[in-house]
């Protein structure tokens, strides 16, 4: 089976498929770009998993976001058996609140009120060479975590979840958040940075960290069990596993 999928450049996404770290009899990899919006459901009804990595949202309150209708294709197209990629990283969110059509519109489909405005920094046994880069070998049980015995999340925020997501991923007890909004340090402790849900015949996944799916990249794709985490990930969403 080939998983097609298509990934959105319409909101200022950072992060792009890694398609040259994978198979290319697998995956069958298109593009929506920048000028190739709205999102609608003509476009998305022909793949598998709709895949948005690390929007970086701007003041503009029109650029880069969501519109109520872009919001009821994804619905239907997650609803009606679709995957949702949904990656974010240092920053998160940038509070920028729903009614501005943030990310945090998503909720219903990810189970993920908010991507929170920071980054996470972990004690020395559960980091690989700086603070930052999250090192995880103690996952909770799921099809995605099955076979992976080390992740490593570089540039990692924290969600804040609804009761109709699942958490897969929590840092530890010693974890603490710098809020970019002023740079303040606070202990967090054990906080989800990667969540799944099902809504209604689909399913969506979300996690605070991209770069680690960044190819040639010390902390990304070729670190850890990082590829096989991220071949989970997408096979979980087009219901292989």
């Amino acid at each position: 089976m080939s998983y097609r999928i298509l990934v959105d450049l319409t909101k200022n996404e950072k992060i792009e498929f890694p398609e040259f770290s994978l198979g290319e009899d697998l995956y069958e990899i298109d593009y929506l770009d920048k000028n190739e919006g709205p999102i609608e459901f003509g476009k998305l009804e022909d793949y598998d998993v709709l895949f948005i990595g690390y929007i970086k949202h701007t003041e503009d309150k029109k650029k880069d976001k969501f519109t109520p209708e872009e919001l009821k294709a994804i619905k239907r197209f997650v609803g009606e058996g679709g995957g949702l990629f949904l990656s974010t990283g240092k920053g998160g969110d940038l509070d920028i609140p729903m009614k501005q059509g943030s990310i945090r519109v998503l909720y219903k489909i990810t189970g993920v009120r908010r991507f929170w405005n920071g980054v996470i920094y972990e004690s020395k046994e559960n980091f690989h060479v700086k603070k930052h880069n999250l090192l995880f070998t103690d996952l909770y049980t799921h099809p995605i975590t099955k076979g992976v015995t080390e992740l490593i999340l570089p540039h990692c925020t924290f969600l804040s979840l609804t009761e109709d997501a699942e958490d897969i991923i929590m840092t530890s007890e010693k974890a603490e958040f710098k809020y970019l909004s002023d740079d303040t340090i606070d202990l967090v402790g054990p906080v989800p940075v990667c969540a799944t849900s099902d809504f209604y015949n689909g399913r969506a996944f979300s996690i605070g960290s991209s770069e680690f799916m960044l190819e040639d990249n010390d902390f990304g794709l070729d670190a850890g069990d990082n590829l096989k985490f991220f071949t989970n990930v997408i096979r979980w969403l087009c219901f292989e596993i």
